[in-house]
């Protein structure tokens, strides 16, 4: 009966100091990751350390900062365009034109942002997917539910504007949910704008964008099952 104590002492400091030692390494694995990810996408950049040797600014060759701090704490907003999110760490990314030549680099690219903006774990539980469109990339990012499950909201697709050289010039992420091309669904969004503008100011414009865009959708579905020699007769 005397030992309890010291044993229940004894095991609330081995919890203490086995939870601290996992936070310290889960930490480590992190800053691993992100650092990893800057090598592979920004490989001239470089961290800038506090006084305790941990990360707190992502520095360009051209001495732009990225502060990690506040790049944690931000939420996309619009912007100029309509219909698309911006951050200043989607800005700051697209000032550096990362080159994204293949689906990879391009994934690569929103790996990076989430990284920066949500930690290397929410990467880790994503599946990356870059496809191609005139002009740029299209990256949709799903949950990956056989090995994380849980109730987890979706993710828009972001979008990769390239210049001739393959180097991204803008990052953006869809304020609506849809998986056709990047310019039907800019050239949606906007059309759908002026003309509910006009109509009754803009008041209904959220929810019968949602229905024009689902039919745009399908109308590039269809459009993807007619043959060649079908659409020139048709014509």
């Amino acid at each position: 009966m005397k030992n309890r104590k010291p044993v229940a002492a004894f095991l609330l400091v081995a919890a203490i100091l086995a939870e601290g030692l996992g936070r310290v390494a889960a930490e480590t694995t992190n800053t691993i990751a992100l650092e990893s990810l800057v090598r592979q996408c920004l490989p001239g950049c470089q961290f800038r350390l506090d006084g305790a040797g941990k990360a707190e600014a992502l520095i360009a060759p051209t001495g732009e900062a990225l502060d990690l701090t506040a790049a944690a704490r931000e939420n996309p907003e619009p912007k100029e365009a309509l219909g698309y999110w911006y951050s200043p760490t989607m800005e700051f990314l697209s000032r550096q034109k990362i080159k994204a030549a293949t689906p990879q680099e391009a994934a690569g690219v929103i790996k990076l942002l989430h990284a920066l903006w949500r930690g290397s774990d929410f990467v880790k539980q994503k599946i990356y997917n870059a496809r191609r469109f005139d002009g740029g990339w299209v990256i949709e990012v799903d949950h990956d539910f056989t090995h994380y499950p849980g109730m987890i909201r979706a993710i828009h697709p972001y979008e990769l504007l390239l210049d001739a050289d393959q180097r991204g010039v803008q990052i953006r992420e869809r304020c609506y949910w849809y998986r056709g091309s990047a310019s039907v669904y800019s050239n949606t969004v906007h059309s759908v704008y002026e003309r509910e503008l006009k109509l009754n100011r803009g008041l209904n414009y959220p929810e019968v964008l949602e229905k024009e865009l689902s039919k745009a959708l399908e109308n590039e579905k269809a459009q993807m099952t007619i043959k060649p020699g079908q659409a020139q007769r048709k014509e």
